[in-house]
């Protein structure tokens, strides 16, 4: 069964890459529920966070400790970042492959957040926005790189 996750990871689906080694890879997400959206899926194809190993969760929560460092920096505006995980189709788990969301907040974002989730998946907006995504990507990458 093909799985869109792997096949990102495998360089098969164009992303905005911002960080990959071998048991992590950080992107932004193209369906984003707010600005600055991340993804950080696990090389390792497994549905459960409790089927990795020790290992690789410690390096995606350390990953995503890292990176949501990095989204402050290249984003003075955001407030606070959601760490979220839906491990299960019951938790809304769209995909069965480990993948966390790091999801910024800003000041007064709460209706936008709202409509995001209520349209993420059929706004046509969201494929429009490939050069600011880009550099957003470029901006996190960066700060990443450069602790």
């Amino acid at each position: 069964m093909k799985c869109v996750l792997c096949e990102i990871n495998n360089n098969q689906i164009d992303c905005f890459s911002i960080y990959k080694d071998t048991h992590c890879h950080a992107i932004l997400d193209k369906f984003k529920l707010n600005c600055g959206h991340v993804l950080i899926l696990s090389q390792s194809h497994k549905q459960s966070i409790t089927e990795l190993t020790n290992i690789e969760r410690q390096h995606l929560m350390n990953m995503a400790s890292n990176v949501s460092l990095a989204m402050k920096k290249a984003n003075h505006k955001i407030k606070d970042i959601h760490f979220l995980i839906n491990d299960g189709p019951g938790a809304y788990q769209h995909i069965p492959h480990v993948h966390l969301h790091l999801i910024p907040r800003y000041q007064f974002d709460t209706l936008y957040l709202l409509f995001n989730i209520l349209t993420r998946f059929i706004n046509p907006l969201n494929y429009l926005k490939n050069k600011k995504m880009q550099h957003s990507a470029e901006k996190i990458s960066h700060y990443l790189t450069h602790r």
